[in-house]
């Protein structure tokens, strides 16, 4: 019997594969049973249990009466690993997926994946390490300037930093504890330091007093929740007496390089629709710290806009309503765009 180890990188939403230093090609190292790339996707959950994943393609799948697993976390007796192979499939190879029980008192680290496979020539196991990612958590969060203070006819920039372990995305909302008034920054952008990032701008006429800034950390499905306390002083004179603005924004998660997509929403001037204003869209390539101003957008007779852009690299994207002199500016949510 031939032995051959692959590592897996597995982490929630997603999968990397590397070969953890063996020097070896992919093929090379499946080479018995397994051919092309391999890859996982397992986390220890906060709650729920969830299920682990690692996908496979399966060499002369005609060849093969069945495919069984095992997987032992570190110290704990091994789980069962279910495949969906099917039987009598000629082509050349098949795609498989294995699913196994993760458990919230589980052990983060590698995993050892044994995989049988029993075909007409004899039955083969191939070891694989699969790491599995720990918990997410939030471990810091903050608003600054704290306290805020309102400035009468100006907006002020407040910014927002996260740091948070094991997340797949962050989000933060900054509300109003009296009630009703809120700010969304939508998703907080990872930065080269590791740490999340957003800002948005208060009008003077927001409500002052206690606020409360809501993380969000999202992760395979689960959604952890963070929370900080900051204040909102109230603007010297009054507010000015403008109308309020708000824009929205989508954007695809998901991209392939070298296509075409559009960023788009809607734009509102009070709770109407905010006939042909013109918009400003900005881009913040992911790691990096500055918005750039990637062009104009003008709104429809129903407040809606959309402007079209070729993927070239991962990043955030937001679009402000400028402010006139009787209408105060406004900033979308961050909208994050994977290119792929």
């Amino acid at each position: 019997m031939k032995r051959r180890v692959r590592s897996l990188l597995a982490i929630a939403m997603g999968a990397a594969v590397l070969l953890a230093g063996t020097g070896v090609s992919a093929a090379a190292a499946m080479a018995d049973d397994f051919t092309g790339d391999a890859s996982a996707s397992a986390s220890i959950p906060l709650q729920n249990d969830v299920d682990g994943v690692v996908t496979l393609t399966l060499k002369e799948p005609s060849k093969v009466s069945s495919v069984t697993g095992s997987i032992e976390p570190p110290g704990k007796a091994a789980k069962t690993v279910t495949f969906d192979f099917k039987t009598g499939d000629t082509a050349a190879t098949q795609k498989i997926t294995g699913k196994w029980p993760i458990t919230k008192d589980d052990p983060a680290g590698e995993w050892k994946l044994s995989v049988v496979v029993a075909r007409d020539t004899g039955t083969n196991t191939t070891p694989f390490a699969v790491k599995v990612s720990g918990k997410q958590g939030i471990t810091g969060a903050k608003v600054s300037p704290n306290p805020v203070q309102l400035v009468k006819g100006k907006d002020v920039q407040v910014s927002v930093e996260v740091s948070a372990k094991d997340a797949t995305t962050v989000s933060a909302k900054l509300v109003s504890d009296a009630g009703g008034e809120f700010y969304d920054l939508g998703d907080l952008a990872k930065e080269s330091d590791g740490r999340y990032r957003g800002s948005t701008y208060f009008a003077d006429d927001s409500t002052p007093g206690d606020w409360t800034l809501e993380v969000y950390a999202h992760k395979g499905g689960e959604t952890l929740k963070g929370v900080a306390a900051f204040t909102v002083v109230a603007p010297e004179g009054g507010a000015s007496k403008k109308a309020k603005s708000r824009v929205t924004i989508a954007a695809p998660n998901k991209v392939t390089k070298g296509k075409t997509f559009k960023v788009y929403g809607k734009v509102y001037r009070g709770t109407k629709a905010y006939k042909g204003k013109t918009v400003e869209v900005y881009f913040k390539a992911k790691g990096t710290k500055t918005y750039k101003l990637l062009g104009f957008a003008k709104a429809s007779s129903t407040g809606k806009y959309a402007k079209t852009y070729k993927a070239k690299k991962d990043g955030y994207f937001r679009v402000k309503v400028p402010g006139t002199t009787t209408t105060r500016s406004s900033l979308s949510p961050q909208e994050f765009v994977d290119v792929r």
